[in-house]
């Protein structure tokens, strides 16, 4: 099938929800020049986060790529823990919150999940980026000049404190699948080479990719296939920098892991570029469609990495009812108590046989037990005695008795006559 159909697709798929919601929001941050004096705090900056969660419309969010999977027919569904609630997923996409690169255990973690099953895909992203800058420049090329120097202040305000937190890249640093370069200069990448099928439909010259430290694989590559475990295919690139690498190896066959130098084409914000949103979605056709897809988070210090749990048993749950059914000897007598308290219910509450002609009937005047018959009137007569002591009024108590009385009277006395009927 012609790549470019594909991509025409997932064009319209992009248009769609976050992406047409994320230009309100940067249209509204150009025209309204008050967001100036606003504090930095005031944008939802989250990293890394999806549609489930706080960072929903981050701009460093992963909203709209999970739309643009479940747009392609995939199932989306976020973990923050890596290991067994990720195992049912074909493809794992995570934008680690952290500027150090994955540890052992979820180097080891991730490859024994790629070697479970045939066809899966993991998508790293690399930490080195920050839409916040992005953003602010965009606001700049509508502001009047009084409003670009007080711009150009936060901006050096975010550049500064991105700067701050790159402090903690370790250069040279190896995972085992790359290394770490934590190159300081800032390359803006506009035009982009390597595998045509990647390249398919876009336009060179329109990408605005922004690099600093970037993924190495330069030693990995020049080792012999005999001392490296690993397959590398570069798949785009740009003067030397890997922008995204395929990774193979034999140990987890027919999988394959892409590592992407940054999210400066994949998070919320860079995706409103529309050359962006064709990129990944060649990503996502590498992938092949409906998938299950899960969107690792990582809300923890930048010094932090999502923690592991691999081999941890869940924690155990409380004996339900089957289990202790199904054990000896609780089984059977529970079985029993069951049977017995069933019984003893229908026993005690519903009213069955024949009803009772006698009562017991403790008064509350003299405190006396008495049997008496439930046919019994004079039950009715105390009764309405008793409410009419209680009213201490004993001319009330006269009248309402008269008052019967003649009631009573009166409906034995009168007794309607038929109407003769007329003849015809």
């Amino acid at each position: 099938m012609n790549p470019c159909s594909h991509t025409r697709d997932f064009n319209r798929i992009s248009i769609k929800t976050r992406v047409a919601k994320l230009l309100v929001v940067l249209t509204i941050g150009i025209v309204t020049s008050n967001t100036i004096a606003q504090d930095e705090d005031d944008i939802d900056r989250t990293y890394g986060e999806g549609n489930q969660s706080e960072g929903a419309y981050s701009i460093n969010g992963t909203g709209v790529l999970a739309d643009m999977f479940r747009n392609a027919g995939s199932e989306i569904f976020y973990s923050r823990i890596l290991g067994t609630p990720a195992r049912r997923a074909d493809v794992i996409v995570w934008a680690p919150n952290s500027y150090r690169l994955p540890g052992e255990e979820e180097v080891a973690a991730i490859e024994q999940w790629l070697a479970a099953k045939p066809g899966r895909t993991f998508i790293f992203i690399g930490r080195d980026y920050d839409a916040t800058m992005d953003y602010w420049v965009e606001v700049t090329k509508d502001a009047t000049d009084d409003e670009k120097i007080l711009l150009a202040l936060k901006m050096l305000d975010v550049w500064g404190a991105f700067q701050v937190k790159r402090m903690q890249l370790e250069d040279g640093e190896d995972c085992g699948w790359f290394t770490m370069n934590a190159d300081s200069t800032v390359k803006t990448i506009k035009s982009l080479e390597g595998d045509p099928a990647w390249l398919a439909g876009t336009e060179n010259g329109k990408f605005h990719l922004r690099v600093q430290g970037f993924l190495d694989f330069t030693e990995k590559i020049n080792q012999s296939s005999f001392s490296s475990p690993y397959d590398y295919n570069i798949k785009l690139h740009s003067n030397g920098i890997p922008i995204v690498t395929e990774i193979t190896s034999p140990q987890f066959y027919r999988s394959k892991i892409y590592a992407v130098v940054n999210g400066s084409f994949l998070l919320n914000v860079p995706l409103v570029n529309h050359e962006h949103r064709k990129l990944a979605a060649t990503i996502i056709r590498q992938c092949s469609q409906k998938r299950v897809v899960c969107f690792l988070e990582s809300d923890y210090d930048d010094s932090e990495n999502v923690p592991v749990i691999t081999n941890d048993p869940a924690p155990p749950l409380p004996p339900s009812i089957l289990t202790i059914l199904q054990s000896w000897p609780f089984g059977f007598i529970l079985m029993h108590l069951i049977v017995v308290g069933i019984v003893y219910c229908f026993f005690r509450y519903p009213i069955f046989g024949k009803s009772k002609t006698t009562f017991v009937l403790t008064t509350t005047i003299d405190d006396k037990t008495r049997k008496q018959s439930v046919a019994n009137f004079g039950r009715h007569i105390q009764a309405l005695g008793n409410l009419m002591r209680r009213s201490g009024n004993e001319t009330y108590a006269r009248n309402c008795i008269s008052q019967y009385q003649q009631r009573a009277h009166q409906s034995e006395t009168y007794k309607p006559q038929r109407q003769k009927k007329k003849p015809n």
